[in-house]
């Protein structure tokens, strides 16, 4: 299969799914090894601009979009995402493989349905400009920081919406940031999720950066910036044991537990993911003993493989934590959360942030802390943290902790995502938040 057949096959597999799109299951093996970046980069940019590619077939469609099979639809939106979001790929090649995969994979007559309706996107695209018409109404913002003027309206006429389908953010997401962070607040946020999220690595020297022709330093001291190959990478996380892969954003959470903690002799990391926030817990305090864990099988088992040599830190089964009871000098829970803070990495994460999600969220939250609140050691300290930025989550969140624990704040960080399109990748970063709690 070429990249495009085969990301149109994975987008309808996709499509069903909706809004719990499965990035990280980024199935292209059918394609030929040459094309698998490209697969790649096609689902990548259909995820990104979901809502936007919807809104603008949708536009241009006699029939509603939810109405048309899933076949169909990936064809279109990938289609779509190619001709709007991919510069470098040519109008004819994108749509002649388009045309032949529904042919093939559908019905000859599809792929004369997907011919007109393509042909349609290439005339609605625009010029593309530095800088959009004073009150953008009819332009799309790119991840470079230009934008694409269309040439005929087809975004909605009420700011809100019109921001939500051109950054392809939910309207009941935008609201809410608009609510609490103004239009200008809103619409940064709602840009910064449209960056290219770059590969950042921290624990390097400076001489090490500046010598490694795939490194280039980042805007914040200590971080340095990777433009090379996923295996260049392995290697060099291989030769510097010492560095690792982490976003500015989630190392404040650990050097902050470091500036307010005595040096502890347990450290439990229950939610430990990937276990990112374990590594460097174990640089901070060098004398601690680590017990790491997560429910998710996959990243237990990574965790497992990543740790296996480590003397001081032991991954354990979720269930087996209840052996350390009244032992953790310091209790990382780092919650899952809405990943408003990281929707420029999590690109299917924004789709699902609505009022019920929240709810379960929160729920979830809470119910985390309460099963491990027996960890603690009579004068423990509970790192409760997060990569969102909803109030709800966050501060609110750890004050219910507080009145339902009888436990009291010491400390509380958080930190807004940086970096807009057309920035360097110096200037990116996540968005966190930290309350330590004892």
């Amino acid at each position: 299969m070429s990249a495009r057949d085969a990301a149109m096959s994975f987008i309808t597999q996709q499509v069903p799914r909706w809004p719990d799109l499965g990035l990280n299951q980024i199935g292209v093996a059918e394609s030929a090894e040459r094309d698998a970046p490209l697969a790649r980069a096609i689902v990548s940019e259909t995820h990104r601009r979901w809502l936007t590619l919807e809104g603008l077939l949708a536009a241009r469609l006699s029939q509603p979009l939810s109405g048309i099979e899933p076949k169909l639809r990936a064809a279109l939106l990938v289609g779509t995402a190619q001709i709007f979001f991919m510069e470098s790929q040519p109008d004819h090649a994108v749509v002649s493989d388009a045309v032949a995969w529904a042919s093939r994979r559908i019905r000859r007559g599809a792929g004369g349905m997907v011919n007109a309706v393509l042909r349609k996107m290439i005339g609605l695209r625009g010029q593309i400009v530095n800088r959009p018409a004073p009150d953008g109404r009819d332009a799309l913002p790119l991840s470079d920081g230009r934008w694409i003027e269309l040439t005929e309206n087809a975004l909605p006429d009420e700011p809100v919406e019109r921001l939500a389908m051109q950054t392809s953010h939910p309207v009941e997401l935008m609201r809410r940031w608009v609510a609490r962070c103004g239009p200008a607040g809103a619409e940064r946020l709602a840009l910064h999720s449209l960056v290219v999220a770059p590969t950042i690595v921290t624990g390097l020297s400076a001489a090490a950066i500046g010598e490694h022709e795939h490194l280039a330093p980042h805007d914040e001291p200590g971080f340095a910036l990777w433009n090379g190959s996923h295996g260049g990478l392995v290697d060099l996380l291989a030769a510097h044991p010492e560095a690792r892969v982490q976003d500015p954003a989630s190392h404040d959470i650990v050097r902050i537990i470091r500036e307010s903690v005595d040096t502890p002799r347990l450290i439990v990391d229950a939610c430990a993911g990937s276990g990112t926030k374990t590594a460097h817990l174990a640089e901070a305090f060098p004398e601690a003993s680590i017990i790491a864990a997560d429910v998710d099988s996959r990243r237990y088992a990574l965790m497992r493989e990543r740790f296996a040599a480590s003397p001081r830190v032991q991954v354990v089964a979720h269930d087996r934590l209840i052996e350390w009871a009244g032992r953790a000098d310091l209790l990382l829970l780092d919650v899952p959360c809405t990943n408003t803070g990281t929707l420029a990495r999590r690109l299917e994460a924004k789709y699902r942030v609505d009022a019920a999600h929240l709810d379960s969220l929160l729920a979830l939250q809470r119910q985390i802390v309460a099963d491990h609140l027996a960890l603690r050691a009579p004068d423990g300290l509970v790192a409760y943290s997060t990569c969102s930025l909803e109030p709800e989550e966050n501060e609110q969140q750890a004050r219910w902790i507080c009145r339902w624990h009888d436990l009291r704040i010491l400390r509380e960080h958080s930190r807004s995502p940086s970096g807009q399109p057309g920035d360097g990748p110096g200037r990116y970063a996540d968005g966190a938040y930290l309350a330590l709690i004892r």
